[in-house]
């Protein structure tokens, strides 16, 4: 992404994060090649929307159990009004936590979506 994202919120059962250091959206197949008889075809596929978000640690309260994450909405306001919203949000992998130079502890959390809206 080249834009600035401005703030990222995670909504689910009723409770709110956002202690997110940084967001990444994966590449999306739209179409596969197919062998036919004397040529390649082209065929639709179902998109399937990923997130990696780098969730900061909270020093002074327990971690968020990102375990439990099903049914959740991810929404993405980026500097330049465009917002972008990822429903049907679960996780799909947790990654281990490291520490960077800020002393902060960082965890990456891959993020499985079922729609993606672009407004």
């Amino acid at each position: 992404m080249g834009e600035y994202v401005a703030k990222v919120l995670l909504d689910v059962n009723g409770q709110q994060i956002s202690d997110f250091k940084s967001v990444s959206e994966s590449e999306v197949d739209i179409r596969k090649q197919v062998p036919l008889m004397n040529k390649t075809g082209h065929v639709n596929v179902t998109p399937r929307y990923q997130c990696v978000v780098e969730y900061v640690v909270p020093s002074d309260s327990p971690e968020f159990d990102w375990a439990g994450v099903e049914g959740g909405t991810l929404t993405i306001d980026k500097n330049n009004g465009v917002r972008v919203t990822f429903s049907g949000v679960s996780t799909l992998k947790i990654g281990e936590a490291k520490a960077d130079g800020e002393n902060e502890i960082t965890r990456s959390i891959t993020l499985g979506a079922e729609d993606k809206i672009e407004q």
